[in-house]
């Protein structure tokens, strides 16, 4: 059999497995560092390489940061909670709205321009809080803040995933942000249709708060609610603070002003949740090495095919890297590079299109991907099967799949 379909099969098996592992309830954590040990057996990776690779990916400063990051965004997160400083956003929100089924759509909306890894998180507590009294699925709560939090990822400049993009390809990124802000306004139009169509089906109205505040009491709320944020976006952008210190930072200053002790706080930074997230993040770091340096696809530099052979490979090489990694710059940073020779080759008039093809598609298998973190700590959050998440997630899903490859099929950008 030909070395370059051996190597597909291998990839569709990895997928295979992880389905069959989810439907079987292995926790999650342990089901990824299943698939890594799966991935170093059938592509034959040396078993020292793959310990080494495995230890010094847990040590890597990214790593550490990472960890260093999402901890700090739930305890943040914890602490705005308990103090009722979501209750106060949601209320300016109401205010501002007047109607709480899109207040639950807007607030992972507003989040979503934070690129926090994780971020989802944060939003998690402002759906649940604006959606209390709708009697909403916990699967749906979750497409909601999901979906709706990861809409500004084609276009919005500070996303690390578009940055690579624009560095590895040499497009200018306003001449990405403009050609892929359709597929904004596409998940968008898909995400709304998906929400109020379980609305309609479950009988769940509009809500008008039950009081308006005044313009000054509502501004006092929305800021009380969403200063911490604020604040992560000066740090982090303006003073170019790295963001784990910004984090780190805000955790303190909220932690002063909210009076915060010290059991409270270790409670809070040491919780069984936290725990199980770590647990899960160090599992998805190295699956993420082991498919990295297992070179899967690396057959496919020496390939020379038709616009159409480049679109189909694309699609599985993009798609597979985002399902199977869960990690934006991950199939950014490993598809791109593998994918540019056979782009190069399509001459200069499919360059921009097939580009951006390669970025929305693989995007398209980060929102399916089952080890996506905002995902599955969602789910986390809300206490949902996650099997059951992607009966809401599939169709919208498909929807930029399809569309985004008729695109690259049939648009030349000169």
């Amino acid at each position: 059999m030909d070395h370059s379909i051996i190597l597909t099969l291998k990839i569709i098996s990895i997928a295979a497995a992880l389905i069959v592992l989810l439907r079987k309830k292995v926790n999650l954590s342990m089901a990824i560092f299943i698939l890594s040990a799966y991935t170093v057996i059938i592509f034959q990776l040396n078993a020292g390489r793959a310990w080494y690779s495995a230890a010094k990916i847990m040590i890597d400063p990214k790593t550490l940061q990472l960890f260093i990051i999402t901890t700090m965004v739930l305890y943040v997160e914890s602490v705005q909670k308990s103090r009722h400083m979501f209750d106060k956003l949601i209320s300016s929100l109401n205010s501002i709205f007047r109607d709480t089924r899109w207040v639950g759509i807007i607030s992972p909306a507003i989040i979503g321009f934070l690129p926090l890894l994780g971020g989802a998180l944060i939003s998690a507590p402002l759906v649940d809080v604006s959606t209390r009294n709708m009697k909403l699925e916990p699967e749906f709560k979750t497409f909601v803040n999901y979906w709706f939090r990861h809409i500004w990822e084609y276009v919005w400049p500070v996303y690390a995933s578009l940055v690579l993009m624009q560095t590895l390809s040499g497009i200018p990124l306003k001449t990405i942000i403009l050609y892929q802000a359709p597929f904004t306004i596409l998940n968008i139009i898909t995400g709304l249709i998906m929400t109020f169509s379980y609305f309609k089906r479950h009988n769940v109205v509009r809500e008008v708060p039950p009081e308006v505040h005044s313009f000054f009491k509502t501004a006092r709320d929305f800021y009380e609610g969403i200063w911490p944020l604020l604040l992560i976006i000066v740090l982090f952008f303006f003073f170019s603070i790295p963001l784990h210190i910004t984090l780190v930072g805000v955790a303190v200053l909220l932690s002063v002003i909210k009076r915060v002790n010290f059991r409270e706080m270790a409670g809070l930074l040491f919780s069984k949740s936290s725990g199980r997230i770590v647990l899960l993040i160090a599992a998805v770091m190295v699956f993420q090495e082991m498919i990295e340096i297992s070179n899967a696809f690396g057959y496919l530099t020496t390939m020379n095919v038709s616009v159409g052979m480049v679109v189909a490979i694309a699609f599985l090489v993009s798609f597979s890297m985002g399902f199977l990694t869960g990690v934006n710059t991950a199939f950014i940073g490993i598809a791109y590079p593998i994918l540019l020779p056979l782009i190069k080759n399509l001459g200069p008039e499919y360059f921009i299109s097939m580009s951006i093809y390669v970025y929305v598609i693989g995007f398209a298998g980060i929102l399916l991907s089952p080890l996506h973190l905002c995902l599955v700590l969602t789910s986390e959050y809300f206490k949902a099967s996650l099997y059951k998440v992607f009966k809401y997630l599939i169709p919208p899903g498909i929807v930029l799949a399809i569309a985004s490859t008729i695109l690259a099929l049939i648009v030349k950008i000169h």
